[in-house]
């Protein structure tokens, strides 16, 4: 398959895997990106401690610029404070965000011991990689759980605002991570 094409793995800390999961997270950032990325599938594996790969999603839309611009486009999606944000942008020209749409997750998320157990060289990346061939095979056939994310479909920037709010309000020692 040619990696145009390829789904990506992503690694997320397990904070924002969780927003991500819930739908409070509509987007994803990234200090580096290639091109080409929409309507893209993603493997979401989360990092120590729980070291998973948990499901994923599809990217929708790809936003790219400087990050003041990226703040203006995303702050009520990104899953993260204004903070957090400068600080993970500090000295970088460009930023990168991608629209996370069509979230699943794996009914039986597999462990990093199953993953390596299964594909010798398999390597969690840093930041992202493209999926090998015979792990796409694999990922494809793995049991997802049935849709229950639809109903956190915002139609409002304003309910996802709320909802993200009280989830900072309720978790602040994860968002601050």
């Amino acid at each position: 398959m040619n990696d145009k094409y390829k789904p990506l793995l992503i690694s997320l800390k397990p904070n924002y895997a969780d927003l991500v999961f819930s739908g409070l997270k509509k987007a994803e950032l990234r200090r580096h990106l290639s091109g080409g990325l929409e309507g893209r599938d993603v493997f979401v594996y989360v990092s120590s401690p729980v070291k998973i790969l948990r499901g994923g999603f599809r990217i929708g839309q790809v936003w790219s610029g400087t990050p003041k611009d990226i703040w203006k486009e995303v702050s009520c999606m990104a899953g993260v404070s204004r903070k957090t944000f400068n600080e993970y942008y500090s000295g970088a020209p460009v930023a990168f965000a991608l629209e996370i749409i069509d979230v699943w997750e794996y009914k039986t998320p597999k462990t990093l011991d199953e993953l390596r157990m299964k594909f010798i060289d398999f390597v969690v990346p840093q930041s992202y990689r493209y999926v090998k061939n015979d792990e796409i095979r694999f990922l494809k056939k793995l049991q997802r759980s049935p849709k229950i994310l639809s109903s956190l479909n915002y139609t409002t920037t304003t309910d996802l605002n709320v909802r993200h709010n009280k989830y900072l309000q309720t978790f602040p020692k994860l968002v601050a991570l």
